[in-house]
């Protein structure tokens, strides 16, 4: 009867580390990947180091906004669910003179996120155009940008 015990504990315990690793993989945010949100626009997650600050790219494709199609830098931090990033929309190509931030976090799959873009020269906090958005999980890891096909 006491083997008996032992083992059911055994079993429970070993249950529950395999429960727990599951849970804490889905939790938490992986590098070498890439993320679209409902504009089309695609974050590319290179590196999130022991500390957790993450580095990667952007390419937006927002209609009605500029710098399209072009990989920009993108820097931030993850701690456990909770994310932020940005970037400065400029590059050898097209400048929007602005810095947009995104502060979000990571649950059932999906990153989101409330930014806020500042564009260069502002004065006032009513200047800060805001929004949100939702990033999936996307298949595509080619980080090119559509300018460079031409």
């Amino acid at each position: 009867m006491k083997n008996q015990h032992i083992v059911a504990v055994i079993v429970s315990v070993l249950f529950s580390i395999s429960a727990y690793a599951d849970s804490n993989q889905s939790t938490s945010l992986q590098a070498l990947s890439a993320w679209t949100n409902q504009s089309g626009s695609t974050l590319y997650i290179d590196t999130i180091e022991s500390n957790g600050l993450l580095t990667g790219t952007y390419i937006n494709r927002a209609q009605g906004y500029g710098c399209q199609n072009i990989s920009y830098p993108v820097t931030g931090w993850v701690y456990g669910t909770a994310i932020t990033f940005n970037t400065l929309w400029q590059s050898t190509t097209e400048s929007c003179n602005s810095i947009t931030a995104w502060t979000g976090f990571y649950y059932q799959g999906a990153i989101r996120t409330l930014w806020q873009l500042t564009i260069n020269g502002s004065t006032n906090t009513s200047q800060i155009i805001q929004g949100s958005d939702t990033f999936k999980p996307s298949t595509a890891v080619l980080k090119k940008s559509l300018i460079l096909e031409k």
